[in-house]
């Protein structure tokens, strides 16, 4: 993480002796949003932005990675776009780090940004105590989706805890079906892992491991957790390695495999099965009372132009409106961040969640965590599961990235 903030700080240095290079004059948004539902709530920002008179634009890539990557050449090549879509933890931190954030504290000011959010949430968007992004979302992550008619087919009930979970796999492998779907990508298989470490020990060993709890890392039940996820291996597809979310997603909207664990973001392909709770299922991890939950929202880019600070104050406003925000979360199928939601704004998954938040424990997950947390889990997680060291190298492993 030291390495990047010294190549971004180097970077901006250079700027600083580079001729002037004009900013853009629209509203260039880099993103990840993707997925139809994801794309529809983008659309809702879009064109409220618009309706206040900006000019859109907009860049998207496969994965946040991608997007990051992208943000961080076009900055040091003098470039940036307004603003970067992307979980605010981690990634937030270095850029803000580097002093390559935007302080849009007037604009919140004026714009009343923090007036119908928590305190909580509007330390999210602060860094230093000056605003430099906003949230728009809370992901809560650790979904479970479920095909009810492969379940049904099988003859397997919807599993309520982790043993009736495990039994149902060899079950569901005998009837000719993919138990479990999950894809090829490092991000994908620690979010199976979230599921796993909740299984084994819940909240506390969550928030140890990601804590850096050097008791918790290397105690037995860590090394159990890395043990019954490479115990699930067996019961994937071989079509597995390089496959994206959203393709794993359609294996079980098809009827090829019956679970898959994911994010909000996936239960906007199920619509074609009709309404949740019939022939497909989202349940927040069954085996334990956690959410794992993550905010979701814009990074302003610090650029020097008159035109481009403008944009950067409507696309805040836009987005931080809250009847603009509580629709767009309803198109993602997510909570908002606005105090001014309510449950009856929402149905089917982020019903659910809401209906949860009264009572369950909310954790930070890795991804809402400093940068060398989630490249920790996503390290050790894909090494692992990708069978390129065994669970006693990725305890280690996994203990001494965590603990430094």
């Amino acid at each position: 993480m030291n390495g990047f903030k010294t190549i971004l700080t180097a970077g901006a240095l250079a700027l600083a002796m580079m001729p002037a290079v004009p900013a853009l004059g629209d509203g260039d948004v880099s993103h990840n949003w993707n997925a139809e539902n994801e794309a529809e709530a983008l659309r809702i920002f879009r064109d409220k932005f618009i309706e206040l008179g900006g000019e859109w634009s907009d860049t998207a890539f496969p994965d946040t990675q991608a997007s990051i990557s992208s943000v961080k050449t076009r900055i040091i090549g003098g470039n940036p776009p307004m603003a970067l879509q992307s979980a605010l933890g981690g990634v937030m931190q270095d850029f803000a780090d580097a002093g390559l954030l935007q302080n849009m504290d007037d604009a919140a000011a004026a714009g009343g940004w923090g007036d119908n959010i928590s305190e909580s949430m509007a330390a999210v968007g602060k860094h230093g105590g000056h605003w430099v992004a906003v949230p728009v979302f809370v992901d809560v992550i650790n979904w479970m989706y479920t095909n009810n008619d492969v379940l049904a087919n099988a003859g397997v009930s919807a599993p309520n805890s982790w043993d009736e979970f495990k039994a149902s796999l060899p079950v569901l492998q005998e009837a000719g079906v993919i138990p479990l779907a999950v894809g090829g990508q490092d991000w994908q298989e620690g979010i199976l892992f979230d599921h796993v470490v909740l299984a084994v020990g819940g909240a506390a060993l969550y928030e140890g491991m990601m804590n850096g709890d050097p008791e918790i890392l290397k105690g037995d039940l860590t090394r159990q957790a890395l043990e019954e996820l490479a115990n699930l291996r067996q019961y994937t597809d071989e079509g597995k390695s390089g496959r994206g979310w959203n393709d794993t997603s359609t294996l079980v909207v098809t009827g090829h495999a019956a679970y898959f664990f994911m994010g909000p973001w996936a239960a906007g392909g199920y619509g074609d099965l009709g309404a949740e709770g019939g022939a497909w299922s989202c349940r927040l991890t069954p085996w334990d009372n956690s959410l794992t939950i993550v905010a979701d929202g814009f990074q302003f880019i610090k650029v020097t132009d008159d035109a481009d600070m403008a944009s950067q104050v409507l696309l805040g406003n836009a987005v931080m409106d809250p009847a603009t925000q509580i629709a767009a979360a309803r198109a993602k199928g997510t909570l908002p961040v606005t105090t001014a939601a309510t449950a009856a704004d929402f149905e089917g998954c982020p019903a659910k969640a809401v209906a949860a938040m009264a009572d369950a424990t909310s954790i930070t997950h890795w991804n809402g965590r400093a940068a060398d947390v989630g490249s920790a889990i996503k390290d050790t997680v894909s090494a692992l599961w990708n069978e390129a060291i065994d669970v006693e190298a990725a305890h280690q492993q996994l203990a001494e990235m965590l603990m430094m």
